[in-house]
Parts: C-alpha cells; structure tokens; sequence
C-alpha cells in the first residue's frame, strides 16, 4: 500500500504540474489565438486600405494617361500653331522689309508733297492778293462808273442852267425860281450821292441818345421832302430807344425815299413800330409793286441796285449802321416791307 501510495502521490503531482502547464500552454495558445486574429484583422484593414490606395491609383494613372494623350494631341497642336507662327514670322518679316521700304517712300513723298503745298500756299496767297486787287480795282472801277453816270446828269443841268441864263439877259422871278430849283435839286443830288459814298467807307463810333421811335421817325419824314402824292402813316408809340439819332434818321430816310421812289411818288406807306421786350421791331410798309424775287437776297450787297440813278449803296449802309447797333434788317414781299430789329440798349 505504500508503494501505491507513493506511486500515487507521484502520479498525482505529476497529473497535476501537467495540468498546469496545460493551463498555461493553453493560455498562451489563446493569447497567441488573439494576438493572431488581432493581426488578421490589422492585416485586413492595411489590405482594404491597400486595395483602396491600389484603385485611386489606378484611377490616377488612368487619368495620367488621358492627360499624357491630351498633352501628346495639344503638343501636336502647339507643334503646327508654331510650325504656323514661323511662316507668319517669316511673311511679317518679308512684310515689314515691304512696309519699311513703303514709309521711306511715303517719308519721301509726304516731303514733296510738303514742299508742293508750301509752293501752292504762296501761289494761293499771291493770286489771293492779286484778286483782292483785282476784285478792289473792280470795285472802285464800277464805283467810279457809277459816280459818273450819276453825277454827269445833274452837273449837265447846272450847266444847262447856267447857259440858259447866260443867254437870256433878264430874267423873270418865276423862271428865276424854275432855274434855281432845278439847279437846287441837281446839287441836293450830288450832294447825296457823294454823302453816300462817303458813309459807305467810313467806320465812325456811335453817339447813342435815347429818343423816342415815333418822333425819330416823324423828323425823317419831315426832313424828306416827300410829295403830298405820298401818304405816311406811322403808327403812335411811346417806346424809347438808344441809338445814334443822326445815323438812325439816315436809315429811315433811305427807306422812305426807296419807298417813294418803288411807288412812283404816289402811294402809301405804313410804318408799324411793336415792342418786343428788350427790342424794338419798326416795319416800313408801302404800296408799291414788290422786289423782284430774284434780286430780292441782293438787295442789301454793296454797289448793286435796279435803279437808274444811285451808287448801289444805300441799303448796304443801312444793313452797316444797324448792325453797328446790334440789330438786323430784313426784306420781303406781300406787301413789300422792310423790317428792323433794333435792340433798345437801355
């Protein structure tokens, strides 16, 4: 019994270090186990990621290779646009060799041009003052003709006069009066026609005075010698106006006398007077035939005229001495009116 026992005792401690060892192996295989399945896991992960990192790269190269195409299609492309540019270059050289010979000759031809103009210009300029010359020479020369034709007339009636009372010894008062006034009307005509030319050519300040329209007005026809043949009604106002009262009668005057002298000294003649805020518009209306329409923008030129006798002068120094005080002056037909614009220059 005691070598059983002792056998058992053994057994049992040997069953016993085994079991424990067992225990420890078989934990040991469990952590391995977990270790293990905790590496599959990892290695799992790190392979998804791999795939993951394997597709975006793929996805890359594939988008690489549609970039190395398209680079390879734009290189192509680049190659002919500059295969393209060197032929342009080449045609832009040739081009501008062309354009700069052309400047050299423009260069050349804009000098000869220069000097032609300036050549032009001084023939221009020299047949300039040989017209103006001219035109003056024409000018004084119809003047003169006209001053002759115009004063020859009455100089011929004085003399005529004179003559005639040479011969006759005595003679009666009233012949006396017949002589004179045709000897008084022949002067009062050179008197006028001198007086003209002399205003014509004379640049004279204005001496303004205020006066009223209608008085202005009433002393020209006073101072017109007009016949009781011709009737002139002016209409009645009190508006004042600045101007040069002696030069102003000479207009009103003038267009009296032409308006008498178009209706044959016989008919009527209208003087409107309206005031138009900072001007006064005067219309000498008359009953005459009428400008002709084809003379009827001449009127007012120097040295142009439809009548017999006179220089041509009149109206053109009315259109000067109205103009002088910042007015104007107008013509037109149905009925014929002259119309001033005077402003009142208060």
């Amino acid at each position: 019994m005691s070598e059983q026992s002792s056998y058992f005792e053994k057994f049992s401690g040997l069953t016993g270090k085994t079991i424990t060892e067992l225990d420890q192996a078989k934990a040991e295989v469990e952590e391995r186990g977990n270790q293990l399945q905790e590496l599959a896991n990892q290695s799992n992960a790190r392979f998804n990621e791999v795939m993951k990192m394997n597709r975006e790269l793929k996805e890359k190269i594939e988008f690489l290779q549609d970039l190395t195409t398209n680079l390879s299609i734009r290189n192509e492309q680049l190659e002919k646009q500059n295969q393209e540019l060197e032929k342009q270059k080449i045609e832009n050289s040739k081009l501008s060799i062309d354009l700069k010979k052309n400047l050299e000759k423009v260069v050349l031809k804009e000098k000869e041009l220069e000097l032609q103009k300036d050549q032009l210009e001084r023939q221009i300029n020299e047949k300039t003052d040989e017209l103006i010359k001219s035109q003056k020479l024409a000018i004084i020369g119809e003047l003169a003709s006209r001053m002759a034709h115009d004063l020859r007339n009455p100089l011929s009636t004085i003399k005529n006069v004179i003559e005639v009372m040479e011969n006759k010894q005595k003679l009666r008062i009233e012949e006396k009066i017949v002589y004179y006034g045709k000897m008084h009307r022949a002067i009062e005509r050179i008197s006028h026609q001198v007086d003209d030319v002399l205003e014509y050519g004379r640049a004279t300040q204005l001496n303004l005075q205020t006066c009223q329209i209608t008085q202005l007005i009433n002393q020209s026809i006073s101072n017109g010698n007009f016949t009781s043949d011709i009737k002139i009604n002016v209409e009645k106002s009190e508006m004042k106006i600045n101007v040069d009262m002696r030069k102003m009668e000479a207009v009103f005057i003038n267009l009296l006398i032409n308006a008498a002298q178009a209706m044959d000294n016989n008919g009527t003649i209208n003087v409107r007077i309206l005031d138009n805020g900072a001007n006064a518009i005067i219309a000498f209306e008359d009953s005459g035939p009428g400008i002709p329409q084809e003379v009827l923008s001449k009127i007012f030129d120097p040295l142009f005229t439809t009548k017999q006798i006179g220089t041509g002068l009149g109206l053109s120094i009315c259109k000067k001495i109205i103009e002088q005080h910042g007015g104007n002056i107008t013509a037109k037909n149905n009925p014929t009116t002259f119309i001033i614009r005077l402003p009142k220059n208060f």
